[in-house]
This record gives C-alpha cells, structure tokens and sequence, in this order.
C-alpha cells in the first residue's frame, strides 16, 4: 500500500476528532465509537480521468492524481471514508462520507487482497474516479500491469470484478459518446 504524506494522515484523525466532539455529524459517522477507537486505514491516492480524456484514447496514463482516501474501520467493520482533496498549491482539509462507494470500496479491497496475482506482482491501490459518467473503480497498479474493479453502481456494470483497462476503457467509451450526445453544443467540452 502506498503511504500518504503523514501530515495526511495525522490531519483526518485531528479532524475526526474534531467533528466528533462537536457533536453534528460526528455521531452519525461514528456512532457509539469514540475517534480514539477509529483506525484511519487502507490509504489509496486518488486518480481523476475526465470524459476528453477517454474520448481522446487516454486509459489510465491520463488519469491525474487529485488527493487522498482512507477508510475508516473499528473491531474491522468499515464505519465511514475520509477523503483529503489536493492541488499542487494547496491540500484541503478532509471529508468524511458515508454511503455506497464505502461498502463498495471495502468489498473490492478484500476481493483484491484475495488476488494470487496481487501478492506476487506488488499492486499499489489507487482509485479511479470519472465524474462525468459518475464511474468509480479500484485500481491496482503495478509496473508492469493494471487492473481495475468496479464500483457499485457502475454505468458499465462489471461491479466487483476484476477487469483488464482495454476492456474497461472500450465498454466506458459508448458511456462517455453518450455522455457527450447530452451535452448543450455551445458548451465546452469537459
């Protein structure tokens, strides 16, 4: 797994010690479990890919960094996810989130942790995230190979399988000509 700068690291737990004490969301991210108790685990850079990109033939290669995700565990059930967005000036204080992408990241994680080839090859875990097509996906990158899971909902479907990038990108191509069909034609392309 790759590690995020520690500063990454050390501003989710003091923010999610923050909210917590606060009252607010705090309760309803955590429940009953005090942030103390909270392991901020399973870091993965986050990649984003705009729809240009993928109607221009990029595939992963296009794909640039825009932040960090962790998630939240405690006693081993996934709580919540905490993501920290940056650019090359600044880094934003972290997001927590609960909802599907969590349970779907958390169920593609062990998949992944389950692949012969995951343990021999060395995957460093990403995300893949296209907003236009609201499309995200785990990405195990390693020097020599890539693959990508799905996650649920997916508007390719494929949730949870492990998918080699061409077939991923040739089934997101028709998704992304749709997408851009729908536009205005006086707007710019994304």
């Amino acid at each position: 797994m790759p590690e995020p700068p520690g500063r990454i690291r050390d501003e989710t737990r003091s923010h999610l010690g923050q909210i917590a004490r606060a009252g607010g969301e705090g309760p309803k991210l955590l429940g009953e479990i005090a942030p103390d108790d909270v392991e901020v685990s399973t870091p993965h850079r986050v990649f984003a890919l705009l729809v240009r990109d993928i109607e221009a033939g990029g595939g992963l290669e296009a794909a640039q960094p825009v932040g960090w995700r962790f998630l939240l565990e405690s006693g081993g059930n996934v709580l919540a996810g905490a993501e920290i967005s940056e650019t090359p000036e600044r880094t934003f204080p972290p997001t927590f989130y609960r909802g599907s992408s969590v349970g779907a990241t958390a169920t593609a994680v062990r998949a992944a942790r389950a692949l012969p080839q995951l343990q021999l090859a060395g995957f460093e875990l990403r995300l893949l995230r296209i907003p236009e097509l609201y499309q995200m996906a785990l990405w195990l990158h390693a020097s020599k190979t890539d693959l990508l899971i799905p996650l649920a909902p997916s508007p390719i479907g494929r949730e949870g399988q492990v998918t080699p990038p061409p077939v991923f990108f040739r089934e997101l191509a028709a998704r992304a000509q749709d997408y851009r069909a729908r536009q205005p034609r006086d707007r710019e392309p994304t």
